[in-house]
């Protein structure tokens, strides 16, 4: 059912995976040596005269001249160079922008936590991360340990004995920055009439450890019923492709054999397209073909102005930028018996997610809970350079999502600043308890009414 292949081949130049994963795309890897109106990047060199640089950016020409003549140190050019390319890059639009490169999904020094918070600056528990130090810690009762553990929904009432309620956002995220390597919490824990029951510390110490972006939760976990399953994906990250292969085994290999899906894509800001077509043909049938099912309409400038268009489709192979494996999928509704699939979104959900959203609910009328997404309808490629030391992202495109129209599939929609509207509201915040959490139950709740329906 399941097969994996040790493939150590390189990706084409064309099609090697984005490492940015709030940003939506058509990959384009291209070594590049100069970028950004001349400036040039030759790693550590001295700044290198260019007429563009003089005709187009004079004021730099003329503060590189200053500097030469009269700095009393060395400069560091290459730092200065990449600031002042990233600085004109991230001006030209939001997706638009330099970057140094950083692999998304590997190994890290975390706790494993995600924290949310309300409006009333309540800051809450939103996710734990699975085989995370977060996930193992057990609350702490003078100096011994409890029974309990964290839970998502849990109140944070205070971070390294600095009390965070009613803190606001930014001065609590300071804390986070500069928490060291030993996170000491204290949270409340509520019921369903949000009466505190117990307050609990949890002393949880950084350890390295690779925080899936996708991962399965069973029905002890999550509360829903014994026939839902629940796969959360944060991101269209590096290791996002293993990660939902693994999530997807464990979801077959459930002992409740479960035959629904809630697939969680709340704050998934998007990624790689590639990415996103191997995970959308474990819903989407090939229907025979050999080269996918098209997910979107890609109308982007071919270089020098010169529109062209292509179309980005599902693929039932994915090869690992990062280990060279091979990764193979299957298609749910042909290995699970009568399967359902509810997907969670909010405004959060952007780039990929949106275009996974609209693909399973196109093809596999897959519908949706939440609230509408972000609204991203535009993709970037990426430029490399410095053996891929630097990545340059440039807005190259839009894509059109696939809609219905006198039978057939069109790509005529474009969602940028629109966002996709979820087929049932629900609060998609994500602070409450899972068993309580208002998208998961309305989830529930159209599951247990198309089994009725199903039944009549």
């Amino acid at each position: 059912m399941f097969e994996e292949k040790d493939i150590y081949n390189e990706y084409p130049e064309e099609t090697k995976p984005s490492k940015k994963k709030i940003i939506t795309l058509v990959v384009i890897s291209v070594l590049v040596l100069a970028l950004v109106a001349g400036v040039a990047f030759f790693g550590g060199a001295m700044y290198a005269e260019s007429n563009t640089v003089e005709s187009e950016m004079p004021m730099v020409k003329t503060i590189i001249d200053a500097l030469n003549r009269y700095y009393i140190d060395e400069i560091d050019w290459e730092q200065f160079q990449y600031v002042v390319a990233s600085a004109v890059a991230n001006s030209i639009d939001p997706y638009t922008g330099l970057i140094e490169a950083t692999p998304t999904g590997m190994k890290t020094a975390s706790i494993g936590v995600t924290f949310g918070w309300n409006d009333y600056c309540n800051y809450y528990i939103t996710e734990i991360a699975p085989g995370s130090p977060a996930s193992k810690a057990k609350n702490v009762r003078n100096d011994s340990y409890g029974s309990q553990r964290l839970k998502v929904g849990d109140e944070i009432v205070s971070l390294n004995g600095q009390k965070v309620r009613h803190l606001n956002s930014s001065a609590f995220s300071q804390l986070l920055s500069v928490a060291g390597d030993t996170l000491d919490l204290v949270v409340l824990r509520h019921n369903a009439d949000d009466d505190v029951v117990g307050q609990y510390r949890f002393v949880i110490d950084k350890e390295m450890f690779h925080a899936p972006v996708a991962y399965y939760l069973d029905s002890d976990t999550t509360g829903l019923p014994s026939d839902v399953g629940y796969i959360k994906l944060n991101e269209f990250g590096d290791t996002a492709p293993e990660d939902f292969y693994n999530a997807v085994k464990e979801f077959l290999a459930d002992d409740d054999n479960p035959n629904k899906l809630v697939l969680d894509l709340r704050g998934n800001g998007g990624g790689d397209t590639m990415m996103c077509g191997f995970i959308a043909s474990f819903f989407v049938k090939q229907n025979g073909t050999s080269d996918g099912i098209p997910m979107a309409k890609y109308v982007y400038n071919s270089g020098g102005g010169d529109m062209a268009e292509t179309y980005f489709y599902t693929q039932t192979s994915y090869t690992s930028g990062l280990d060279g494996t091979t990764y193979e999928s299957v298609n749910l509704y042909d290995e699970v018996d009568d399967f359902e699939c509810v997907i969670l979104v909010n405004g959060s959900s952007a780039s990929s997610s949106e275009l996974l959203t609209a693909t399973l609910a196109h093809y596999c009328g897959i519908k949706s809970v939440g609230t509408k997404t972000y609204g991203k309808g535009v993709a970037q490629i990426v430029l490399t350079y410095n053996n891929q030391k630097y990545e340059l992202f440039i807005t190259n495109g839009k894509y059109y999502i696939p809609t219905e129209k006198n039978g057939g599939t069109v790509f005529e929609t474009n969602i940028h600043g629109v966002g996709l509207t979820p087929d049932f509201e629900a609060d998609a915040s994500g602070i409450y308890y899972m068993a309580e959490d208002p998208c998961l139950n309305t989830a529930a709740g159209y599951f247990a009414m198309s089994d009725k329906d199903a039944a009549a």
